[in-house]
């Protein structure tokens, strides 16, 4: 092995590249399986493409950078903003400690999921104004885009 390969995983106690490709279904936000550089099986489950299409018939061999830049892009989609009610937003104000509070609204305190591409968490977010107008985001946001946001809703 040369010095330049990045080695992130032991599997059965044998250290492996970086593993580069996975199983995953179009559209879908999850992997299905990465796929060990060295045998072609999958690293978790130890499948061919053939068994993993018995589970998951839409699965396709991609990178993992091709599969977090689709996901990315998913993520990346414009925000909109739903109205709820005072109760809504009080419940979600009160669930936890907020992970930001500004903006006049806050993001709940419990990461929904991760970007795909750099890691940040991304919250729920609510937002009200002075006239007594609560709001939801229609995707989970990080602090840096709950910050950039400006003005409430109209």
């Amino acid at each position: 092995m040369s010095t330049t390969e990045k080695i992130v995983a032991y599997v059965e106690n044998q250290a492996i590249p970086e593993p580069t490709d996975c199983y995953a279904v179009p559209g879908e936000d999850s992997i299905v399986d990465v796929i060990h550089p060295i045998t072609g099986l999958t690293v978790y489950a130890k499948e061919t493409l053939e068994q993993i299409k018995a589970r998951y018939p839409l699965a396709v061999r991609m990178t993992i950078q091709e599969f977090c830049h689709q996901k990315a892009t998913r993520q990346d989609e414009p925000v909109t903003w739903s109205t709820v009610t005072e109760e809504v937003y009080d419940d979600m104000l009160g669930c936890l400690p907020p992970a930001y509070m500004g903006n006049h609204g806050f993001l709940v305190g419990e990461a929904w999921d991760h970007h795909a591409t750099t890691g940040r968490p991304r919250h729920a977010a609510y937002r009200h104004a002075p006239n007594g107008a609560y709001w939801t985001a229609s995707r989970p946001m990080t602090i840096q885009e709950f910050k950039a946001i400006g003005q409430v809703p109209a």
